[in-house]
């Protein structure tokens, strides 16, 4: 008699653990099956080895624009020593403005053209860099999008 009460309280909990099963069953059945874990994987590797290409791309022309710059200041040193020379050279009394605007001129004329070569530089660099990303992204989506549809 006692029994009775227990026993219709564990039928109650069998069903409703029937139940849940039942659902969570259901719930599975509308996700996914796991992806390739073999391609996932190779996607990954894929991932890494263009982050590592692009770095290498992009440390390569930080040291084009720094070996540029050490050789435009070698070049500026060069032409400010041989300005210096020929100044002395001339002594004092026989400076021309004009001549010297001129060569202001000129100089700031070089300077910008350097600088806009080193930004040139820097600008290819970070365009092959992103290259890189860009298809490597793009392949990546492609990848992901077959490992979906493989399940």
């Amino acid at each position: 008699m006692v029994d009775q009460p227990f026993n219709a309280a564990f039928g109650q909990a069998q069903q409703q653990m029937q139940k849940a099963a039942e659902e969570f069953g259901r719930m599975f059945q509308s996700v996914p099956s796991m992806p390739d874990m073999g391609g996932a994987m190779a996607s990954y590797q894929k991932n890494l080895e263009a982050l590592a290409q692009a770095n290498r791309i992009a440390v390569e022309g930080v040291q084009a624009v720094m070996r540029r710059q050490a050789e435009v200041v070698q070049q500026t040193i060069a032409e400010l020593t041989e300005t210096v020379k020929t100044l002395a050279g001339a002594g004092m009394t026989k400076v021309d403005p004009a001549k010297n605007a001129d060569a202001i001129k000129d100089a700031y004329a070089r300077a910008v053209a350097h600088s806009k070569e080193l930004a040139d530089l820097m600008q290819r660099a970070n365009t092959e860099a992103t290259e890189v990303l860009h298809q490597r992204v793009s392949a990546a989506l492609d990848e992901a999008k077959a490992l979906v549809g493989k399940s």
